[in-house]
């Protein structure tokens, strides 16, 4: 019998349903890492941007009023000063010559006086608008030389009401009366207030260097951190295989190029700084201070001849002022008998080294002049100065002969002829000698005025670039995703 078998439903028991699990993608965590890093970078490119930006700015602005302090309130009451001080022994220098004199020679003097002391006014009126340094007793110093220069003034005056009644005797007393008043109380006031503005502006170039350094430092390290994020924003483009970014590169270049560009600029100006005050300024002053002592000394000729009973003391004055003078100049005394110049340009080795010795045995706080030589055209300005200083002896020295004989006619003639003329000369040669070093110097603080203007302007490129290389990154950023 047929066994029927039912047919069995073989089953196989159902593998049980896949779990829904997702496996991590590789490289989405990297990826997130980089768009958090590619974020912090454009943060900081803009806000470091912004700080070099604004630390770039305050720093030419810094550097800027360094220069000022020195140029515009120190420089202008040196000058003021110096040139008050000239035109007031001008003054007396003119007024000494109207004495010696008669016609239009004396009308001159006259006209030349009153112009003088109009220039002192004016000089004067400088100096009191730039009173700047209370500390140091510089208003103090001011009123003392208001005080002298009225009681001068009144003595000249005097001398001339004296002359106009033809009282020569009187005139002559007034004027040595008031020459007292000028040497021993206008002189020392205006050099008091010509070494308190000195003062200050050493201190002044001193603090420049220093405030202009620490300023090139914080540049630098703000400057360093901007271009390390550049570098950054470069490093996470290169991780998504891209070569180059071009709004990151080109503020890269720009940056690092305008923050070498104002380091140097800087740089110079804090080296400057010293050289400006130093080498030109120091020139400038010592020379116009040096014009003062002929001043003296060329009022001292007409002295001579209109008071001629205390001749031998004028003219042993005279003396005493031209060993001043050379000791300024080049140092020993008779030190203007030999050529300061090596050949050509170049200030003889030899002069200098008895400059710079003489200025060792007498204590002086300036070097002679000629041991100061920096600047091309300096050196033969000098010997310029020194040959016509020669010449004006020469004429003095024929002068005191003439009035030692009692020759008074022939010692007034070399007066207004040889010596006025040669007396010209030198003032003409000393006026260039200063004008070399002025010009050094005026180039200096306007190369100053015009980079930091400039730099103040170009300081906005920070932040630019900072806005550049973050637009840059974020485009890169923007092509990521988790």
């Amino acid at each position: 019998m047929a066994t029927a078998t039912a047919n069995q439903r073989t089953t196989t028991a159902a593998a049980p349903p896949a779990q829904a699990t997702s496996q991590p993608v590789s490289g989405n965590a990297r990826v997130g890492r980089l768009r958090s890093f590619m974020l912090t970078v454009i943060a900081s490119a803009i806000s470091f941007g912004l700080l070099a930006g604004l630390l770039a700015w305050q720093a030419n602005v810094a550097t800027y009023n360094a220069y000022h302090n020195i140029v515009d309130e120190g420089s202008v009451s040196v000058d003021s000063a110096l040139r008050a001080r000239s035109a007031a022994l001008d003054h007396m220098s003119a007024a000494a010559t109207f004495l010696e004199t008669t016609g239009d020679v004396q009308q001159q003097a006259r006209n030349r006086a009153t112009e003088r002391w109009a220039d002192y006014n004016n000089e004067s009126r400088v100096t009191w608008r730039n009173l700047t340094d209370p500390t140091h007793g510089e208003a103090d110093v001011f009123a003392a030389a208001d005080r002298a220069s009225s009681d001068y003034i009144q003595q000249i005056g005097a001398m001339f009401s004296y002359y106009a009644t033809g009282d020569a005797d009187k005139a002559g007393q007034a004027f040595l009366q008031a020459r007292e008043t000028l040497n021993t109380r206008l002189v020392p006031a205006l050099g008091g207030l010509e070494a308190v503005k000195v003062e200050g502006m050493e201190t002044a170039y001193a603090g420049a260097e220093q405030l202009i350094t620490r300023w090139r430092y914080v540049l630098i390290g703000a400057a360093v951190i901007l271009l390390l994020i550049f570098l950054g924003g470069l490093v996470a483009v290169r991780r998504m295989h891209y070569k180059w970014s071009w709004p990151v590169g080109a503020a890269l270049l720009v940056c690092a190029a305008l923050a070498l560009l104002m380091q140097f600029q800087l740089g110079q100006a804090s080296a400057d700084a010293r050289v400006m005050v130093r080498e030109a300024y120091d020139n400038v002053a010592g020379v116009q201070d040096t014009a003062a002592l002929l001043s003296q000394g060329r009022a001292l000729e007409s002295i001579a001849i209109f008071d001629p009973k205390q001749s031998a003391l004028h003219l042993g004055n005279f003396d005493q002022y031209n060993a001043l003078v050379e000791q300024r100049l080049c140092g020993p005394r008779d030190c203007t008998a030999q050529s300061f110049l090596a050949g050509g340009d170049a200030i003889n080795a030899a002069v200098v080294e008895a400059a710079l010795e003489e200025q060792s045995k007498l204590g002086l706080a300036r070097p002679p002049l000629v041991a100061n030589v920096h600047f091309p055209g300096q050196a033969a300005a000098y010997e310029q100065f020194r040959v016509d200083y020669r010449q004006w002896l020469d004429a003095h020295n024929t002068l005191a002969q003439q009035v030692t004989a009692g020759q008074l006619q022939a010692a007034s003639a070399t007066s207004t002829g040889d010596s006025a003329t040669t007396f010209a000369r030198v003032t003409e040669s000393a006026n260039a000698a200063a004008q070399v070093a002025r010009s050094e110097y005026d180039k200096i603080w306007q190369g100053v005025y015009w980079t930091t203007g400039v730099n103040q302007a170009l300081a906005l490129i920070f932040p630019i670039a900072g806005l550049l290389a973050a637009w840059g990154v974020w485009q890169r950023r923007s092509q990521l995703f988790a």
